[in-house]
């Protein structure tokens, strides 16, 4: 059994790099870690076993006596942490432990500046993640999530064995006379995983041999159309944060694609700015459509309330900073302008349902005209910053601003801090 195949045909450099290997302490992280073992000095690159102690077992403990037995006879330096049963969650324990792994992962990472982050996945635990999240959720997307090479807080992160046989693995490390720690947890049919483990896959296996590899085919078709989808939908004009609090879009942006392509394009969406996987109805998520825009949100905030604010003095609104001055501010990011008496004190907040707005022309028309001609939805129209001098509207964000100049009027400016 060979390892560095795998760098090869995926054009990852050996020489000189760090590698940190995840190891629990069972069959296969130490078959990993030992098929790297055997090659470190043809490639002259660093090994580094990283191992975390989860405390959810009293044997526990023994996992990391074989790790450092192992590591010392083979001189390979190693990392160990534990994680502070403190710290254990009463639900959700798996997840929790999952993300408490990889942050230390992570941490041993960056401490020892690793090149590549290595876990031991096989074939067996492809084909599980699949089932699990077939029977979860169905979403292609979700079933090709243990890739061969992927990223973790921007570090590489491989699974080499993804195209070897837990059977191989246990075989590798019989003839090698590795000592290894088995988890007598996993012959428990507690959780989903263990019984499709037990029960499922061993009928499977019984039909097709060879199953396992039609998991493997399967979820690189899976990331290859996936990665088609999402570059088709890159090419496409992106959604632009609006107000701070959506994002919008022109809805003849996507005119040439079916309704079922649409939501394809705005569940791509979601998954890349907010990492959520949502189902055809978005979830959480609500879309709107209103004069010839998209307009896409999650939760939105509590209503800002009305604020004083002076010129010169940056101030807080939707969660967005912003400045009030009566000069040009090159390096900010200029929102709109605005005549306003210069005696006057000026006030921030939502504009108030009915008010009026004077026109250039002297007459007046009422807000919700200006913010239909700017088609800004009902919904979004109290999170528009407006400004009062007084009680004067003076300025409402993408919709309105007052034109109508006179002798004691000054000209300001609202420029956005980003």
């Amino acid at each position: 059994m060979q390892i560095d195949n795998f760098f090869k045909e995926n054009h990852l450099p050996l020489t000189g790099k760090t590698l940190v290997v995840a190891v629990s302490g069972g069959p296969d992280s130490l078959a990993l870690l030992d098929l790297l073992y055997q090659i470190k000095k043809r490639y002259h690159f660093k090994l580094i076993s990283a191992h975390l102690d989860h405390q959810l077992r009293p044997d526990s403990l023994e996992e990391e006596k074989v790790i450092s037995a192992y590591c010392v006879n083979k001189g390979i330096q190693s990392v160990n942490g534990i994680w502070p049963q403190n710290l254990h969650p009463a639900t959700g324990i798996e997840a929790a432990a999952r993300k408490y792994r990889y942050n230390f992962l992570v941490k041993v990472m960056q401490q020892h500046q690793g090149d590549y982050l290595l876990t031991a996945h096989h074939m067996d635990d492809l084909l599980e993640n699949i089932l699990l999240k077939f029977i979860r959720s169905g979403y292609p997307s979700e079933m090709n999530s243990l890739k061969p090479i992927s990223k973790i807080q921007g570090m590489t992160l491989l699974r080499p064995l993804l195209s070897k046989k837990k059977e191989d693995l246990l075989l590798y490390d019989h003839k090698r006379q590795i000592s290894y720690v088995i988890d007598k947890t996993n012959n428990e049919d507690d959780t989903l995983r263990n019984k499709l483990r037990h029960h499922v896959i061993p009928l499977l296996k019984k039909e097709n041999k060879q199953v396992g590899r039609n998991a493997l085919r399967f979820s690189q078709q899976v990331s290859l159309l996936t990665a088609i989808a999402n570059n088709s939908f890159a090419q496409l004009k992106q959604p632009e944060p609006f107000l701070g609090i959506a994002y919008r879009l022109e809805i003849s942006a996507l005119e040439d694609l079916s309704n079922e392509e649409k939501t394809a394009f705005w569940q791509n969406f979601i998954w890349h700015k907010w990492h959520e996987r949502v189902n055809k109805n978005l979830a959480n998520f609500t879309l709107i459509a209103y004069q010839g825009f998209f307009y896409l949100f999650n939760k939105l905030p509590v209503l800002p309330i009305t604020q004083k604010v002076n010129v010169g003095q940056k101030f807080s609104f939707n969660n967005r900073k912003f400045l009030l001055s009566l000069k040009s501010e090159e390096s900010l990011k200029l929102i709109g302008q605005f005549f306003a008496e210069n005696k006057k004190q000026i006030n921030v907040g939502s504009i108030r349902p009915g008010t009026k707005l004077l026109l250039q022309n002297g007459n007046h028309a009422r807000s919700k005209k200006k913010f239909a001609q700017s088609s800004i939805p009902n919904i979004l129209r109290p999170y528009c910053l407006t400004i009062y001098a007084g009680d004067k509207v003076v300025f409402i964000e993408r919709t309105y601003s007052n034109q109508m100049v006179s002798s004691n009027e000054t000209n300001y400016f609202l420029y956005e801090d980003i």
